[in-house]
């Protein structure tokens, strides 16, 4: 009985180290399958937290990148309304000065910007609303210069239509009084008193008092000159100033009673003087030159005629020596 009692419990040991052994292997195995879940869990997490770092890092480069692309472009602008303003400048309006302190504005805040090292949306939004006016009064200024420059233009173009007018008109004037002094020359010429038929005679005196010719200079008590003035239906009527000049054979004036003015402003001394009133008509004139002082001598004596100043005609007188004093 104890025998069987044995045996039974033997089995029953051998079964329940069976049990537990098999109990304790598949510990084991349950064990290593959860560490494999860990594992593989963990690396799913790290495989994801690298490429959500990738990812934002590569935002953040693209961030700053345009940004910078931004603030490029800003200086860019401001840049380009610089060179504006200065060849409106070099124009020299009216609007200089006003241009100048605008391009002064814009370049204290294209340094600013450039000196800024880090920039954010914050900062590009404000640089952006600078920018905005900036460009407005620039376009305002710009266009205010344009309509400047196309004022003068037209301005130009009608001071250039009036100075041409004007050198046509004075190119006419001036031919029209040219032409008037031409026309007053030649009524000045049509109109002037000529004389013909200049005599000279020299003249002894008789012992009766008259006069018979002679051409003895010894002999020679008085020089008549004769002439008349000329009929001119346009000339100038009315009293008229008639002087001779008479010069012995050295070239001085005889008998010199004054001086009178030439027409060309110069004085002359003169031999004598008449006053005839002149009726358009021809008119004879007679002057007679007494020998006053010393002799006459042989040579030639040339006389002029001056009417008004002007001369209008002359002739010489030739007196030679008496023979054997007769």
């Amino acid at each position: 009985m104890h025998t069987i009692y044995l045996i039974y419990y033997v089995k029953y040991v051998k079964i329940n180290l069976k049990c537990k052994l098999n109990l304790r292997i598949m510990e084991e195995n349950t064990k290593s399958s959860n560490n494999k879940i860990l594992i593989i869990a963990l690396l799913v997490l790290l495989f994801a937290i690298i490429g959500y770092t990738f990812y934002n890092n590569n935002d953040h480069k693209e961030a700053v990148k345009f940004l910078q692309d931004e603030k490029e472009q800003i200086i860019g602008n401001l840049t380009a309304m610089e060179e504006k303003y200065d060849i409106a400048i070099a124009e020299n309006t009216s609007l200089s000065d006003s241009l100048t302190i605008e391009k002064g504005r814009i370049v204290a805040f294209k340094d600013s910007v450039k000196d800024l090292k880090k920039i954010n949306s914050r900062t590009l939004s404000r640089y952006r609303g600078q920018l905005a006016t900036l460009q407005a009064t620039n376009e305002r200024l710009l266009d205010e210069v344009d309509s400047l420059k196309m004022s003068n233009n037209i301005l130009t173009e009608e001071k250039d239509s009036i100075t041409s007018q004007l050198a046509v008109q004075t190119s006419y004037n001036d031919t029209l009084v040219s032409q008037n002094m031409e026309l007053a020359r030649k009524v000045e010429i049509g109109g002037a008193i000529n004389v013909e038929n200049v005599n000279v005679t020299a003249m002894k005196m008789r012992s009766n008092g008259k006069y018979t010719e002679t051409n003895k200079a010894q002999k020679t008590d008085a020089i008549k000159v004769e002439f008349r003035l000329v009929e001119n239906e346009i000339a100038t009527s009315g009293d008229k100033e008639a002087y001779i000049v008479l010069k012995d054979p050295s070239g001085k004036v005889i008998n010199a009673k004054g001086t009178f003015l030439l027409s060309d402003g110069s004085e002359s001394k003169y031999t004598d003087q008449t006053i005839v009133n002149y009726e358009n008509a021809n008119l004879d004139v007679v002057m007679l030159v007494e020998r006053k002082g010393e002799k006459y001598v042989k040579g030639s004596y040339p006389i002029t005629v001056y009417v008004d100043g002007k001369l209008v005609g002359g002739a010489n007188l030739e007196l030679s020596d008496s023979f054997l004093g007769l």
